[in-house]
């Protein structure tokens, strides 16, 4: 497997680990999950999406 696909979908499981992981707390809470925790999962998802492309893009630039 490629070094740059592999640190970019590890870079991507650990961005939708933090998703997961914002999902559980905020199904938690009393309210349950309202709509700023959505717009915080949405920003963490895509922000998880950028950071996967840098780190391949880096990769690639370093190769």
């Amino acid at each position: 497997m490629n070094a740059i696909y592999k640190w970019g979908a590890i870079t991507f499981g650990v961005g939708i680990a933090l998703v997961i992981l914002e999902i559980y707390f905020a199904s938690k809470k009393k309210e349950g999950i309202e709509p700023q925790d959505k717009t915080r999962i949405w920003g963490i998802f895509k922000l998880s999406l950028f950071a996967s492309g840098l780190v391949m893009l880096l990769i690639w630039m370093a190769e």
